[in-house]
Formats: C-alpha cells, sequence, structure tokens
C-alpha cells in the first residue's frame, strides 16, 4: 500500500484572500502573461472585475477564453491559435469545474503544442494511444466559485463535440500549483449551483468511503468533509450573505477530495460523467440524481463502509447493528437534497426513458477506466446499470 501527495504548491483560503495574496504568487513565478479561463457570467462579477484590475494595475497581462459547461472540445480550442500565439507562462481559471477542468487541459496541450479537437484524445485515459510528457507545463492557479473541488486533483474532463461522450485527462503536472479559497468570490454563484456542487463534494466523500482503494488519510478527510457539508450547506443557502458559512463549505469540499489521487471514486461518479455530457445536466445535479440510488445498491457490499456515514454525523445510537446504521446513510443524503431543494430525477431534466439506453454504453466505458473492483464484479451490470437510471428517470 501506498499513500501520494499531489503537487499542491499551497492552498491559500479566507476572506479577501485573493486580494491580499495572488500577486505575491504570480510574482514569485516571475509571470508576466496570464491566460485567464473563465464563464461568460464570472465576467460581469466585480471580483472578478477586481481580479483583472489588480493584475492591470500590477502590469501583468491578460488574455481570456470563455468556457461553457463540461468543456465542449470545440469551445476549448477555438482559441487556441490566439492563445498559442500570446504564449502564456501562467494559467490562472476562475469559476467552477468546467473552468478549473479547462485550465488543466490547456496547461498540457499548450505542452504539447496541440492545435485541434482531434489531437487531444488520443492522450485521454478512454483512449490511451498517447502519452503526456508534460515537462514544460504552464503553471495553474485557481480560484473556484462553486464546490466541486476540481481543483484538487489531477484529472480533468472534456466533451467531445462530436459524439457527445466525456474523455478523462489524467497527469500529475495537471495539479494546480495553487489554490485560492476565497468566499468573497462565490458571491455571485446562483444558490442553484451553489448548493448542488456542495452536492458534489457530498458524492466526492461518499464514495471515498466506499472506494475499493481506502486509506487513513482519504477516509478521515471524507468523514470530516461531511460533517461539514451536512451542517454548512443548509446555513449557507438559507444565510447567502454570511461569509463564513461560505468558506466553512469550502473548507468541506476541500476535505472532499483532497489528495484524491489514491483512491477511485465510483459509480455515482462514472455515471454522473456520462449523463452530465450526454443530457448537459450540471455535475452537481447527476450527484443529487445518482448518490442516494448508487448508495442503496451498492449497500450488501459496503456495510461497514457506509455505517460510518450517520456515526460522523451523529444521527444514530450504539445500539444499532452496522447493517442498521449503514441502512439509514442513503435517506440522509437524500434529506439533505431535499432540504436544499435541489431537483433529483432525470425527468426534472426533460431525460426521455427512451435515451436511456444509449447512455449506458458510455458509462460503462467510464467504470472501467475507474477499475471500480466493487462495481465490475457486479452480474449483469448493463442491465443493473439501466435499473439504477430508471429508479432516478
Amino acid at each position: 500500500m501506498i499513500y501520494q501527495n499531489l503537487p499542491v504548491n499551497r492552498i491559500h483560503y479566507g476572506v479577501n484572500v485573493v486580494e491580499q495574496k495572488l500577486l505575491h504568487e504570480i510574482q514569485q513565478l516571475k509571470a508576466s502573461k496570464v491566460l485567464i479561463v473563465t464563464t461568460n457570467s464570472i465576467i460581469k462579477t466585480n471580483p472578478y472585475k477586481n481580479l483583472i484590475h489588480l493584475l492591470h494595475e500590477n502590469h501583468v497581462e491578460t488574455y481570456e477564453t470563455i468556457l461553457k459547461q463540461h468543456v465542449p472540445g470545440n469551445v476549448l480550442m477555438q482559441n487556441i491559435q490566439d492563445i498559442t500565439r500570446f504564449n502564456p507562462d501562467l494559467i490562472i481559471s476562475c469559476g467552477g469545474g468546467s473552468p478549473i477542468d479547462a485550465g488543466k487541459i490547456l496547461s498540457f496541450i499548450l505542452a504539447e503544442n496541440i492545435q485541434s479537437e482531434e489531437d487531444i484524445y488520443p492522450y485521454s485515459v478512454n483512449v490511451a494511444e498517447k502519452t503526456l510528457n508534460m515537462s514544460h507545463f504552464v503553471p495553474h492557479i485557481t480560484i473556484p466559485t462553486t464546490l466541486s473541488a476540481a481543483e484538487f486533483t489531477s484529472i480533468a474532463g472534456i466533451t467531445n463535440s462530436k459524439n457527445r461522450a466525456k474523455y478523462k485527462f489524467s497527469h500529475l503536472n495537471m495539479t494546480p500549483s495553487f489554490v485560492f479559497l476565497d468566499p468573497v468570490f462565490t458571491k455571485d454563484t446562483p444558490d442553484w449551483l451553489w448548493t448542488s456542487t456542495g452536492m458534489r463534494a457530498v458524492d466526492h466523500a461518499v464514495e471515498t468511503l466506499y472506494s475499493p482503494f481506502p486509506n487513513p488519510v482519504n477516509t478521515g478527510l471524507a468523514l470530516q468533509a461531511l460533517k461539514k457539508l451536512y451542517k454548512y450547506l443548509p446555513l449557507s443557502k438559507n444565510n447567502p450573505s454570511q461569509l463564513e458559512y461560505r468558506l466553512e463549505c469550502q473548507m468541506g469540499a476541500w476535505l472532499s477530495l483532497f489528495s484524491v489521487v489514491n483512491i477511485k471514486l465510483g459509480l455515482s461518479h462514472s455515471i454522473g460523467h456520462q449523463l452530465g455530457s450526454t443530457y448537459d445536466i450540471p455535475h452537481g445535479m447527476t450527484s443529487a440524481i445518482m448518490l442516494p440510488h448508487v448508495m442503496t445498491f451498492l449497500l450488501p457490499r459496503t456495510y461497514e463502509e457506509q455505517a460510518r456515514i450517520p456515526e460522523a454525523l451523529g444521527k444514530t445510537d450504539q445500539n444499532k447493528s452496522v447493517k442498521e446504521k449503514a441502512e439509514m446513510s442513503p435517506d440522509l443524503i437524500k434529506n439533505l437534497i431535499l432540504e436544499l431543494d435541489i431537483p433529483h430525477q432525470l425527468r426534472d431534466f426533460n431525460v426521455t426513458k427512451e435515451s436511456l439506453p444509449e447512455v449506458v454504453h458510455h458509462i460503462l466505458m467510464d467504470i472501467q477506466g475507474e477499475e471500480n473492483t466493487v462495481v465490475l464484479e457486479t452480474t449483469d451490470l448493463n442491465k443493473e446499470i439501466f435499473s439504477l437510471l430508471e429508479k432516478a428517470w
């Protein structure tokens, strides 16, 4: 057994920490040309405008590239020639999981001098025809505005613009070098996005607990993440201007996925990847849709692991058996979803039952890529996945 840390240099956290510490890190990197990866909604916010002013005031040149949900490959590559000519020495991603994933992908695209969408996919985990070198990758700073926790991984995904499948990429050097958890940058995040990405962080923590490759560090972090998220997600929803509650949620997201390179996330994530790219459902919503169903499906093989959830949340007593405690877990998560008022059925997103069989194939490919033995040992997995989708419909 082995435990490995990801190459994150520093994590800055606190109210106004971007204003206080970002420039110092840029100066330490001796960077002067920054590629900023963000979204159309974020560029309209005051914290982002203040960020640009801070950079320009200190003679840092910037080039903005605008991303969409699930990182469509054609959108990612539409300005690649201009970006290559700009020749950035630093990437700053500001936003949720999609801009952060795009920042990771662009770090290897620039390192490998890739110029077309088609040339990206041979490097993916799905295809694996080429190996990433990335000896000269571009450093990457993230300023997350949601709770997806993408900033703490070396993994990123792109949606193929032709077949709508999600392709995964992984390399240690794709890990963002610096992370800034500043609740000021979350003030303009819509409630639905804040709470649903919070559920994504809950999904990270739960699937860490029953990962087929557990370790004491990630297990302990996941339990602490659940305690924070279960308490502070409702508080932050009901008191959106309280930055302290939002920062506690950011801490929970951090704990949910830190050094996740050591474990393999599970079935809810694999299904969510493909539901998201196929039906354009936000990943936080896919967690709300699938996680309770997946937890129930896996109960017979994960009683001990799921029993830890009500224990961590203080929702049980010692008189209950391990099995009884575990059986409480899916309902505890379902109750949180209801309390946060997150849509949690596929039909809420205009998904038709008739379309479900076509996404099962992509889900099976995703599961195989995760090497998830807990799931892969399931008899007639194709049928079981379809049954889960029907229940979630």
